[in-house]
């Protein structure tokens, strides 16, 4: 079920990739971006993080809490070097997908072929070739990234389901949300 802005937050409790217990209600009280992606060798997700970590500093200084989920297992994510630098934000592995069907976070073949259409591949392939992204031959390739805003309490503020492989909500409205002052 695809989850609407005004619905309360689905709680769950999963070891992130360095074994530290994240219980999504624990950061209620502070504005939280829960941010889905594909795998641990998709280029698009990986530019993505990478985008967001030139933000690191200023995210850090308000009192938002990012969570990243991947469909890759936490042993992929954490043997990937550049998913490692991720911190301090939580990196979870995902593989049976079970928050992403809490969040009704799902594949479309049709998304996924709509792809090419409105991204440049060859770009983001350029983009995201020093990276030395790994392979995840056991990932969804198919499945479609997705970003929800929670408030304070605990309630989901915007949602956001890709259209295809590279839509996730602009970085402009992410530092809005997170409140950043630059």
């Amino acid at each position: 079920m695809k989850l609407k802005e005004g619905f309360n937050a689905q709680d769950f409790t999963v070891k992130d990739i360095y074994g530290n217990e994240i219980k999504l209600s624990d950061y209620k009280g502070r504005k939280i971006i829960l941010s889905f992606y594909r795998n641990v060798g998709c280029p698009f997700c990986s530019r993505r993080v990478h985008q967001i970590m030139g933000n690191n500093v200023r995210l850090r200084e308000t009192n938002t809490q990012l969570i990243f989920l991947f469909e890759s297992s936490n042993k992929k994510l954490a043997d990937s070097a550049f998913h490692q630098g991720i911190s301090p934000w939580p990196l979870i592995g995902d593989p049976e997908r079970v928050i992403y069907q809490q969040y009704g976070v799902e594949p479309s073949l049709f998304k996924a072929l709509k792809t090419p259409f409105v991204v440049s591949f060859a770009k983001v392939f350029a983009e995201t070739k020093s990276m030395n992204l790994p392979e995840d031959k056991e990932a969804s390739k198919t499945l479609m990234p997705a970003d929800f805003f929670i408030n304070e309490n605990f309630k989901i503020e915007k949602v956001h389901y890709g259209q295809h492989m590279d839509d996730h909500i602009s970085l402009e409205e992410l530092k809005a949300f997170a409140g950043t002052k630059y």
